[in-house]
């Protein structure tokens, strides 16, 4: 059974369980009003022959005027049409009903209307059958001034007005409700089919995307901002997403395969070449240099991987930033090959972080200055401050980066002048590694540059704070690891 069939039966379950409710409330008030009505009217039939009846009872009894002989008085009551009315009195020997006691429509029936009730020393209603004629019977005690119960009267009427109502509105209610939901089955089903035409096209594109490996399809939807719509939007979001992640993991294996085939064919061609003609210390350095690519290249995708699965820890302690930057100054000087690494100006700053990382994010800027910059050209490391953060800057007088490609320059194994990386040994990996080093500590990596001038890479990280400065605060900093995940492509 489908979500549609389930919603609309429910709804349909509910609102029959609505008009039942209803219909029972609007019976029983109906009930509880008409009967109500009913006693009103057999009270006062009761108050208006209790005081005849208990001057019967009070005056002296006249020998040549025998009870049965007595005139019923005129009153409004007793000749109400469906009204009837008796009067019981004890007569010392037994109860029974005198002739002039009783309402016109009651003449020639000598039987007690609620036999029952006449026992009865307090006042009583309820339902009679008499002669298959639904009545509505009150009893009340005549009491006398010795306290003595002298008789009864009886006032009835007749229900079936009342129960014609009553089953008339049952009637027109049964047909309603069953009118009402049929319509609620016919509309619940062409409002559940509308609203959830969202969800079912949800479906069929996850199925069409299951079928044809394509990312690229999303879910049309021109409906309200509601819940169907956040679910939608969120749900191409994640198509977007997974098509992003999906073309990057295909670029990246295709990049991979790439970068070892070079390498590999360069190993196996100086590998036949040394089978041919023997022994050649150029050839078994060739080799040794494409071996010592392919490990720098599998040791950065193993660090990358660590870091994408959470599982790279960072040893964080204190890091004299200005000392790191002479120390890869210094070591710049012995990379620089024809290129002239300047120091610029240094500012005095503390963070936390770990330092081999740090050193490991800023050699890889230098690194990358130098490949791109001719011989002659200048590479300048520099290190200022704000109120904040700490800003490390690697420029040099290189080719530049054209503006198209500089919202790439940190994927993996993107790069500018692909030949000539690959030419100095370049995995592709180390700007990736920088930007995931530069997050993991809270700071960021910027890049500016411009064609035929050179770039500039900027890292800025969180300076120590103020609260931190002191001795017994500095030592609670070392040995601290941190576990961080590698944001993902």
């Amino acid at each position: 059974m489908t979500i549609r069939t389930r919603l609309t039966f429910l709804y349909s379950s509910l609102l029959a369980v609505v008009i039942l409710a209803f219909s029972a409330a609007t019976s029983s008030v109906l009930n509880w009003t008409l009967r109500n009505q009913v006693d009103e009217t057999l009270t006062k039939a009761i108050d208006d022959v209790h005081g005849y009846a208990m001057g019967y009872i009070l005056s002296p009894l006249q020998d040549s005027s025998p009870r049965g002989e007595l005139g019923m008085p005129q009153i409004n009551s007793l000749s109400t049409p469906g009204l009837y009315v008796q009067i019981w009195l004890y007569d010392g020997v037994s109860k029974r009903p005198f002739p002039n006691y009783a309402s016109p429509s009651l003449l020639g029936y000598a039987d007690s209307l609620d036999p029952e009730a006449l026992g009865e020393d307090h006042a009583v209603r309820r339902d009679v059958i008499v002669d298959n004629v639904h009545l509505r019977v009150a009893t009340a005690p005549l009491v006398g001034p010795d306290a003595e119960i002298r008789g009864h009267i009886q006032a009835a009427a007749s229900l079936r007005t009342v129960d014609a109502a009553i089953d008339r509105l049952l009637k027109i209610m049964l047909v309603v409700g069953a009118l009402v939901l049929m319509a609620s089955l016919l509309l619940g089903d062409i409002l559940s089919r509308r609203v959830l035409r969202p969800i079912d096209v949800i479906a069929q594109t996850a199925q069409k995307i299951t079928a044809a490996d394509d990312l690229s399809r999303r879910i049309p939807y021109t409906g309200p901002n509601d819940e169907l719509g956040q679910l939608t939007q969120t749900f191409n979001e994640t198509l977007g997403r997974l098509e992003r992640l999906f073309n990057a993991q295909r670029r990246f294996v295709a990049d991979v395969s790439h970068e070892m085939r070079t390498p590999l064919t360069t190993i196996q061609g100086n590998l036949d070449l040394i089978r041919r003609i023997g022994y050649d210390e150029e050839l078994l350095e060739a080799i040794e240099s494409e071996s010592q690519r392919m490990t720098r290249l599998v040791d950065d995708l193993l660090l990358l991987a660590k870091a994408d699965a959470g599982r790279l820890s960072l040893d964080r302690a204190l890091v004299d930033l200005d000392t790191l930057v002479l120390e890869v100054y210094n070591q710049a000087q012995v990379l620089a090959d024809g290129v002239r690494v300047v120091l610029g100006p240094i500012d005095q700053a503390e963070v936390i972080g770990d330092v081999d990382r740090i050193k490991q994010l800023l050699l890889n800027l230098v690194s990358n200055g130098l490949k791109y910059t001719s011989p002659g050209g200048t590479v300048t490391i520099s290190l200022s401050r704000d109120d904040a953060h700490a800003h490390v800057s690697v420029t040099d007088t290189g080719v530049g980066i054209p503006p198209e490609d500089l919202p790439h320059v940190f994927d993996r194994f993107y790069r500018v002048d692909k030949a000539r990386s690959r030419a100095q040994g370049g995995t592709g990996l180390g700007l990736s590694i920088a930007r995931w080093i530069a997050e993991a500590h809270g700071g960021q990596l910027r890049v500016t540059s411009q064609v035929g001038q050179g770039s500039t890479f900027t890292l800025s990280l969180p300076l120590l704070p103020e609260q931190l400065s002191s001795e017994a605060a500095r030592t609670t900093l070392l040995h601290v690891r941190r576990p961080l995940r590698m944001r993902n492509p």
